[in-house]
């Protein structure tokens, strides 16, 4: 049986028993134990003062380890590779930004990408860190307020990024299926007022889950949580948790971008089969097309992670978030999908679009020689320039 250190109290994995001072520090330990799933007992001992605390599984070592690996350790990666994906995302199209609607998009999208998955590895990674070492006292004060007040801030950036793909697919789905509208649809005066409304709208309707809970201090000085009144009644719970949240952030907007999606995918069948008559602009904007197709696919994928958590719930509530149980080991997955989204968009656009890779290689090793990138351009729409080219040829 593998042994483990502290806050000085013996911790034992598997069949495990931790022995601590009776006090606050015990149920610290408790609440650490049972946020892992793990089915916890509680031995009171009047005569020597101690409380024995036994983990019931004999599979809790491997629930542990199965906690740290995906919600802490992946998390983490996935937080700092995509961090930096995004960064670069920023330095590559940052010189088009007054001249290209979609560079303004990718920059927006980089930007709250880069804010999920800080605010997830707040919410997820650290609570997996601390659930297994048990060395996160200051984590514990501050628990209290990351939930009141950074649980909503993270709804209304994933919300922020999600319409922020819905923008993006609608901005190129306007220069290449409605090619006549997309010199005023895509005007950046007009990029700019749809991006600044879509992120007032998720301000707004995330406000009430800054009032759904409340921080309030215990008898013994320390800050607990308690969800509000408000938060208590079925308006709130059925009528804009349920109904409204899954409406906007899931139903609508998958809508929208799986249906731009397919009409985009229809003209990249099309433009295949003229790609060779294609000048080297148009060859750029059909790359970017089909990065974005890439993208949309992926954060579809990711996007449904959730709702599908949501049914294993309704499924099997006796058992969840039990060590073991179906639920137990798919919520961890959902959280490593959130930020595989948000963390790979670079890389999408890195493998699919050469117009891209191309820029972004000569920024790295050709500063000096830095050519006007095509990648970004929707002056003209790939369309008009496959046509035009192959008026041309003729």
């Amino acid at each position: 049986m593998e042994r483990r250190k502290s806050y000085g109290q013996d911790f034992y994995y598997g069949q495990a028993t931790v022995s601590l001072h009776f006090g606050a520090l015990h149920r610290k330990r408790y609440k650490q134990l049972t946020a892992l799933g793990l089915n916890v007992k509680i031995n009171i001992s009047e005569m020597e003062n101690v409380t024995s605390v036994s983990v019931e599984s004999s599979g809790g070592r491997t629930c542990l380890i199965y906690g740290l690996i995906t919600e802490g350790v992946i998390t983490w990666l996935l937080m700092v590779v995509g961090t930096i994906g995004n960064c670069l995302t920023c330095v590559v199209v940052w010189k088009e930004r007054n001249t290209s609607s979609m560079s303004i998009l990718m920059i927006n999208l980089a930007v709250v990408d880069t804010l999920v998955l800080w605010v997830w590895v707040n919410q997820v990674a650290v609570p997996a860190l601390c659930a297994v070492t048990g060395r996160c006292r200051h984590y514990e004060l501050t628990k209290p307020f990351l939930l009141a007040y950074l649980w909503p801030v993270g709804s209304t950036v994933h919300m922020m990024a999600t319409w922020s793909i819905v923008s993006i697919t609608f901005t190129r789905f306007v220069s290449v299926c409605w090619s006549a509208r997309a010199t005023h649809l895509n005007s950046r005066r007009n990029v700019m007022i749809r991006l600044c409304s879509m992120h007032v709208f998720c301000l707004i309707f995330n406000v009430p889950r800054f009032f759904e809970r409340y921080v309030f201090t215990d008898g013994n000085g320390r800050p607990r949580v308690a969800r509000s009144t408000v938060a208590s009644t079925l308006l709130f719970n059925y009528g804009y948790q349920v109904f409204l949240y899954y409406l906007v952030i899931y139903i609508i907007p998958l809508t929208l971008v799986i249906y731009f999606t397919v009409r985009l995918y229809s003209s990249l069948r099309q433009w295949n089969k003229k790609r060779e008559d294609m000048t080297a602009k148009a060859r750029d904007n059909h790359d970017l097309t089909f990065s974005l197709v890439i993208v949309v696919v992926v954060f579809v994928i990711c996007q449904l992670a959730n709702p599908i958590r949501r049914l294993l719930v309704a499924i099997y509530p006796k058992t969840e978030n039990v060590c073991g149980s179906i639920y137990f080991y798919y919520k961890s997955w959902v959280s490593i999908l959130v930020n595989f989204n948000s963390a790979s968009n670079f890389f999408i656009f890195c493998l699919c679009g050469v117009g891209f890779r191309r820029r972004l290689v000569q920024m790295c090793f050709r500063r000096g020689s830095v050519e006007p990138s095509h990648f970004m351009s929707n002056a003209t729409t790939s369309r008009g320039n496959m046509e035009s080219t192959t008026k041309n040829k003729e």
